[in-house]
């Protein structure tokens, strides 16, 4: 779908989803337990919640139903028996109550991102926040408050202008709310850390319906929690951020591209050289197939340092090898944050994996390569990013994500359009995984979820998980936020 199509739609179901519904067109609906099992929601019981709800109540008979079960990763296509469009703290509340009081199946979506699908269910509810999209900025504080659905634009757009960041993702129509909860990796963590790093407080809803403030004081418990737990313990109905320095909103950023065919030694050299990289310096690498018979290696730098340095620091990367093309300059950080918007359009059919990297073996880039070339429709771009820095700064143990010493973090993934590809292709993406796995940690960004199990889950939390599961029994005892990275309570 192109830009101007998505807008128009977006924009088409903003309008619809507005709209409200007959009360004389609900009736009795089929929709499915936390348990997968069939029950039945009682006109009655969906004309009480909706008497109270500020916000919209989509059913399958609402004219934009279609449009409205959307998510980004077009790969799941699922059909709910309720949307609901929250409008402010107290619709999520009683959208979460009514979720528990039904034993309904829930999925709540912010940006949609999930690459796992877990923004969106079958059968049950999808709680959607899209609409809550305030953003404020203290200057004095150097703080600023942003609502569960804002995406990074909404951020970014009210903080750069004043020269200040928040450490983020890299897509700009990613959702701020479950990348935080997910641990937030972009390109400024070796500078300033992830985005839970950078997290000062949250209010969020817990399952038993009860708004909390979770912060290093209040609710600490819950604050280790969400901080790399994702969705699991409840809903976050506002964050609050410090702010970082950014200076004019600016960056030195770029990328070099070089032909595949020096893909083996460039992998060397960016392993070896990354291995020691000054904690100012972002270098990722990759490779992109264009199309059939064309791709190219990229490696893609930032700096965050002293501009009468940035030539100095960056100039082993700008001189390795030689490169097709050279564009690292300086650069609004606004705009780099949309290169990879284009790539990461909403809609189409994903199928992304990743996982970190402890040490290093360059078997894992002879089985990377193997295959790749010419896999158009299939896995069309990869990258690997250094990970160190900031992020390993804090210990593995004070906050829930998992992964502060390790090295790199890898994602391999592509994109397709036609549906009738999607077995097809989700088998070919396995199947290559199968052969990279042995040379990458039993550990994952859990944003990188995509169909792992429950036991990869646990294994990926590590010394972690025991802790994560005290506080699932505490606020989420009988789970009712399942759809994420679990963490399946004990009692």
């Amino acid at each position: 779908m192109k830009r101007r199509d998505f807008i128009k739609h977006a924009g088409l179901l903003s309008v619809a989803s507005h709209i409200p519904i007959s009360r004389a067109s609900i009736h009795d609906i089929q929709a499915l337990s936390l348990e997968g099992n069939e029950i039945v929601l009682k006109k009655t019981d969906i004309l009480e919640f909706m008497s109270s709800f500020q916000g919209s109540v989509i059913t399958k008979e609402h004219y934009d139903y279609d449009m409205a079960r959307l998510v980004w990763n077009g790969v799941w296509d699922k059909r709910p028996a309720l949307i609901v469009f929250c409008e402010s703290s107290s619709d999520i509340q009683k959208a979460i109550n009514f979720s528990r009081e039904q034993n309904l199946i829930t999925a709540v979506r912010a940006g949609g991102h999930s690459i796992s699908g877990k923004s969106t269910c079958d059968g049950g509810i999808i709680i959607d926040l899209s609409r809550m999209r305030k953003t404020s900025v203290d200057l004095q504080r150097k703080i600023v408050t942003v609502e569960p659905g804002c995406t990074l634009y909404d951020m970014d757009s009210k903080t750069l202008p004043h020269g200040y960041v928040v450490p983020a993702g890299v897509v700009s129509h990613t959702g701020v709310a479950g990348l935080t909860l997910g641990g937030g990796i972009g390109s400024l963590m070796r500078m300033y850390g992830l985005t839970i790093d950078n997290l000062i407080s949250v209010d969020i809803i817990t399952a038993d319906g009860v708004m909390r403030k979770a912060s290093k004081d209040e609710n600490p418990d819950l604050f280790w929690g969400i901080r790399g737990g994702g969705g699991n313990f409840g809903i976050v109905t506002s964050f609050e951020y410090n702010l970082r320095p950014l200076p004019n909103g600016k960056v030195i950023v770029g990328v070099n591209l070089y032909d595949l065919k020096y893909a083996k030694e460039i992998w060397d050299f960016y392993y070896d050289y990354s291995e020691d990289l000054s904690s100012d310096i972002m270098l990722n690498a990759g490779m992109w197939n264009v199309t059939q018979g064309e791709g190219y290696f990229f490696l893609g730098t930032l700096f965050l340092g002293d501009e009468n340095k940035a030539d100095k620091a960056l100039k082993t990367i700008r001189n390795f090898g030689k490169p097709l093309s050279d564009d690292v300059s300086k650069k609004d950080f606004i705009e780099h944050q949309q290169v990879a918007d284009k790539r990461n359009a909403h809609y189409r059919n994903y199928y992304v994996k990743g996982r970190h990297i402890d040490e290093y073996d360059p078997k894992l880039t002879e089985n990377l390569m193997d295959g790749w070339m010419g896999v158009e429709g299939r896995f069309d771009t990869m990258r690997v990013v250094r990970f160190g820095g900031a992020i390993a700064e804090v210990a593995e143990n004070e906050t829930a994500w998992v992964g502060r010493n390790a090295k790199w973090d890898i994602e391999v993934g592509g994109h397709w359009s036609d549906r009738e590809k999607n077995e097809e292709y989700t088998q070919w993406g396995r199947d290559y995984w199968k052969n990279l796995t042995p040379y990458c940690a039993e550990r994952i960004y859990i944003n990188e979820l995509m169909d792992e199990d429950q036991d990869f889950v646990a294994t990926s939390y590590g010394q972690n998980y025991g802790r994560l599961v005290e506080i699932k029994n505490k606020y989420d005892p009988k789970n009712l936020f399942r759809l994420n990275g679990n963490i399946k309570p004990s009692i």
